[in-house]
């Protein structure tokens, strides 16, 4: 994704593309808040897993977010 793009054009981009992987696996977020990151490189790192109910959990190694 383009660094030069401020937080909610980020946003709204992965809003989009989101939105066509709903599409694709049939799967819908409904997410209230998120993560914080300080250093962008760390999300190469990322990893979700499934929990308990449905839950999407984020990791980065050994770190839950």
């Amino acid at each position: 994704m383009n660094e030069k793009l401020n937080q909610e054009q980020r946003l709204e981009a992965f809003a989009k593309e989101l939105a066509e992987l709903t599409r694709k696996y049939g799967v819908a977020l409904s997410v209230t808040g998120g993560v914080i990151i300080d250093q962008p490189e760390a999300f190469e790192g990322i990893e979700y897993f499934t929990g308990n109910d449905g839950d999407l959990l984020p990791h980065i190694g050994d770190n839950r977010l």
